[in-house]
């Protein structure tokens, strides 16, 4: 049994589920608020004030205006999870099909000039600066709804990612279309199209998959590194009426929880700790994942002496 694996879709399961029910479970509505009140006998009573720590009634505390931690997390999981899917998969597409393409096509055709190809230097450029130049002058306070801000980022991050999927797919295609069995399909004539459906993307499976789940690892590790500079996933809201200037996310999606609770790590921990905890056995998941499916595919393949 590949308990690996068995463990990454079980905790991956675990979130997919909270992602589309988890809003019928949750403890409260994120308009209800834990106002300040007093605590204590008569005559030694004590006001007390939000963010709440975590008690029986708030198992994961409450934020600085009294909402649920465990609502919020709740509430932001679609944004999480649906946007890194939905990124992932647009990129194993379309960057897949091109590279396939480009590798059996235009595998051992020698460059003449001499030039590097353009995917290639593609792939040189960080895309957090890419995205992040794109995005930081209509992230802050837009006008948009959260859903239009969401799709805006998801599709930026899509385009620049195409090209790294292109270029490994790629590289895959080409090392497999000059395999025995590819020639062989070749010689008896088979035409591109079948070979093409029949050989090289049964063969490619495996590898796509694995590709999916660390794409999905990569985008998370985005959105976080987004959220650092205040860019959240579904837009930013600025206050400015402040002593210095307060981001917070619109849509509630973890690394934004994250990004807007960092100065809590030294106080009122549990605000910055609970979404990062969601966020870490997230990536857990999809990394167990795609060590299963590694584990899994080097047994099928492993080769044993015969007598």
């Amino acid at each position: 049994m590949n308990k690996t694996l068995a463990t990454g879709l079980a905790i991956t399961m675990l979130f997919l589920v909270a992602c589309f029910f988890g809003e019928y479970a949750a403890p409260y509505d994120l308009s209800e608020n834990v106002p300040p009140h007093y605590v204590g006998e008569p005559g030694h009573r004590t006001l007390v004030a939000p963010p709440f720590p975590p008690s029986a009634s708030h198992p994961f505390g409450t934020d600085k205006y009294g909402t649920d931690m465990a609502a919020k997390l709740l509430d932001g999981a679609k944004y999480t999870i649906i946007a890194s899917l939905s990124v992932a998969f647009f990129r194993l597409f379309a960057g897949g099909a091109l590279g396939l393409l480009l590798g059996y096509y235009g595998a051992g055709r020698i460059s003449r000039t001499g030039r590097t190809p353009i995917w290639t230097m593609l792939n040189g450029i960080p895309i957090f600066i890419v995205v992040w130049m794109i995005m930081t002058g209509i992230s802050m306070d837009p006008s948009a709804t959260p859903l239009e801000m969401t799709l805006i980022l998801s599709a930026v991050l899509a385009l620049v990612g195409i090209p790294a999927v292109a270029s490994t797919v790629k590289a895959k295609t080409t090392v497999l279309r000059e395999e025995p069995f590819i020639l062989s399909a070749r010689s008896v004539g088979a035409g591109r199209r079948r070979i093409i459906r029949t050989h090289l993307l049964p063969h490619l499976q495996e590898s796509l998959l694995i590709l999916f789940v660390q794409e999905i690892v990569l985008i998370l590790g985005l959105f976080g590194q987004l959220a650092i500079f205040n860019l959240f996933v579904g837009g930013t809201l600025v206050y400015k009426d402040l002593l210095y200037p307060e981001y917070a996310s619109r849509t509630n999606e973890w690394s934004g929880l994250i990004g807007q609770s960092r100065g809590n790590l030294y106080i009122y921990r549990w605000v910055l700790f609970f979404p990062l905890l969601a966020y870490i056995a997230y990536i857990l998941g999809l990394h167990m994942i795609a060590l299963g499916i590694e584990k899994r595919y080097a047994r099928k393949v492993a080769k044993f002496s015969q007598l």
